[in-house]
């Protein structure tokens, strides 16, 4: 049965690293979240998707919303048939900082007979300069994950400030530090609710301490919830520099109810809002 979060729960599979100024513009993941089981209420996302495929990509820089077209993209199968999509949304994670999981909504192969193989840039996407000078993503594209795999966080970066206006929950008064962290679909307890206290008490924030030694801590609370996205805060009571973030295996679920894999990322420098 899909549950209620279905629409947010796309995203991210390589072990990467957050954009650098500099940084080759690529595609970090694209993760075939559900196959011909879209429910009706996607076609608020976009008209006739219930009953259609859903298929986020990453893009290692953010972009603007005006940027991201159907037409920009080609999802190639097992076969070689390659299909355009129906939509291309930045929704549902399209808080500040946010803007580069690209949800693509259509017909992109069978999972049983044709799955769909690889994901392309085809036309000219380009991003909103946040991360240093614009760059082009065409041409660039990646192997999909397959649609029996679990959700695997990929990305961890310190937030140097969080805007007003997003969807999701803010860290508490008086956190240090907020780290933002992006799984390549968006995780769930099993049975549909959204994560809590258990499951922050599972992530391990692996921090720098003095003389080159390392301490693994929890975060003090989870934020960023209630938007139906694949992104999490992990807001800390130090200062001290933030490593690298894990999560076990076997606690949640993606939109095709996959248990999660054990997951660990580092963590870039400063994330830009």
């Amino acid at each position: 049965m899909i549950d209620r979060t279905t629409l947010g729960c796309f995203a991210l599979l390589l072990f990467s690293t957050a954009p650098v100024q500099g940084q080759e513009p690529r595609l970090l993941s694209a993760f075939f979240g559900l196959d011909d089981a879209l429910p009706a209420r996607a076609n608020l996302l976009c008209a006739q998707a219930e009953g259609k495929d859903g298929l986020p990509v990453v893009l290692s820089h953010t972009v603007e919303p005006e940027e991201i077209q159907p037409e920009d993209f080609r999802i190639v199968t097992r076969s070689g048939a390659e299909q355009t999509p129906l939509c291309a949304t930045l929704r549902p994670a399209s808080d500040p900082g946010e803007h580069r999981t690209v949800l693509l909504i259509g017909e992109f192969g069978n999972a049983s007979d044709d799955p769909p193989a690889k994901a392309r840039v085809v036309g000219d996407v380009t991003s909103d300069g946040t991360s240093g000078d614009p760059v082009n993503f065409r041409g660039a594209e990646i192997a999909v994950t397959p649609l029996e795999s679990g959700p695997s966080m990929v990305l961890a970066e310190v937030v140097s400030e969080v805007p007003p206006g997003g969807r999701g929950s803010l860290c508490p008064e008086g956190t240090l530090q907020t780290l933002r962290v992006t799984w390549n679909g968006g995780v769930r307890r099993p049975g549909g609710e959204e994560v809590g206290d258990a499951e922050r008490k599972l992530y391990r924030v692996t921090v720098e301490g003095a003389a080159g030694s390392s301490e693994d801590i929890p975060p003090a609370a989870l934020a960023e919830l209630g938007d139906n996205d694949n992104n999490h805060f992990l807001c800390l009571d130090t200062a001290a520099r933030a490593l690298s973030v894990a999560f076990p295996g076997g606690h949640l679920v993606d939109p095709n109810q996959d248990l999660n894999e054990q997951t660990e990322v580092p963590v870039t420098g400063s994330g830009t809002p």
